[in-house]
């Protein structure tokens, strides 16, 4: 008999959180059965042999090796192939869950029919060993949206505190696996194929701050964004105008951070591209993003994906 959810997740040098993280997993409420599929990305800390230790503790964690770092996009796709699970409970192991977090999330997708569930992260200062988070309860704010790709092409749903549908993970084909961090492009390329999100005003996760979230590298999230939200434009040219409109917006933002931060673009060129945008005349199209691809690409301390 398969599990209702899936826990699917990738795991870089995060032996220092991953017992707490564990332990709240493990404190998980209500009458939900439940499997582990941790994937080691060749972690060069003992992450693997705490996950082992996991594993032969208790029969419905599994963990997956490999021989090659590839990213958590990678990861996080072949973890997918793994499960067996109705849904897919996506989160970062180095945070701490709340213990009705699946419970509540879980009722919210059967009771709105919605193969997208996301609820909220908060961060804290206290150190992972103090942290503890109160349950979520019955009291919270949500909102059901039924075009989960306008919702998304909105603010603030690339926190990994994710439930979904395992089948709408596999229609979607997981996460952009020519991009290395899988926050922009995982609710971007679900919302394409999903029925419903619901976006939930809950704190499912508190975020101490243990010096392993990849999102630190500001570079990087403005590289992968602007790849992700090119890729898809390329990819899905049929989108009606406004929305393709959004998603070249998407790109050129990214280019305009990244330029604050030190990427050298050259200023005539953006700064045009970006007016013409803003007032409606512009083209949205792909191939107009491509002239920025050669900055993006030679960007030092990026890190890429590589294919296993």
């Amino acid at each position: 008999m398969y599990p209702d959810v899936s826990f699917v997740l990738p795991v870089y040098n995060k032996a220092a959180a991953l017992p707490y993280f564990f332990a709240s997993l493990l404190a998980q409420r209500g009458d939900v059965s439940f499997e582990v599929v941790f994937v080691d990305d060749v972690s060069s800390d003992n992450s693997l042999e705490i996950l082992n230790g996991f594993a032969a503790q208790h029969d419905f964690v599994r963990v997956i090796t490999n021989t090659v770092n590839a990213g958590p996009s990678i990861r996080l796709n072949q973890g997918v192939k793994a499960a067996q699970g109705t849904y897919l409970a996506l989160f970062d192991c180095d945070e701490i869950l709340a213990p009705d977090a699946v419970e509540r999330m879980l009722f919210l997708a059967k009771e709105y029919d919605a193969d997208m569930v996301h609820g909220r992260g908060q961060k804290t200062t206290a150190p992972i060993a103090e942290v503890t988070v109160d349950p979520i309860g019955e009291s919270f704010g949500f909102k059901v949206h039924d075009d989960p790709l306008e919702r998304v092409l909105g603010r603030g749903m690339v926190r990994m505190t994710w439930l979904v549908e395992r089948a709408l993970f596999e229609a979607a084909g997981g996460c952009d696996a020519d991009v290395f961090i899988q926050d922009e492009s995982l609710p971007l390329r679900l919302s394409f194929h999903a029925r419903r999100v619901v976006d939930a005003d809950m704190v499912v996760t508190v975020i101490p701050d243990t010096g392993s979230h990849l999102s630190a590298n500001k570079m990087q999230q403005h590289h992968d964004r602007f790849f992700v939200y090119a890729h898809f434009l390329a990819d899905h040219r049929e989108l009606a105008p406004a929305k393709c409109r959004k998603l070249f917006g998407k790109c050129l933002s990214a280019v305009r951070k990244a330029k604050r931060e030190g990427a050298p673009f050259k200023a005539f060129d953006l700064q045009s591209r970006y007016l013409a945008h803003k007032i409606g005349v512009g083209r949205c199209d792909p191939t107009d993003l491509k002239r920025f691809e050669p900055v993006f690409q030679n960007l030092p301390d990026i890190r890429r994906p590589v294919n296993p």
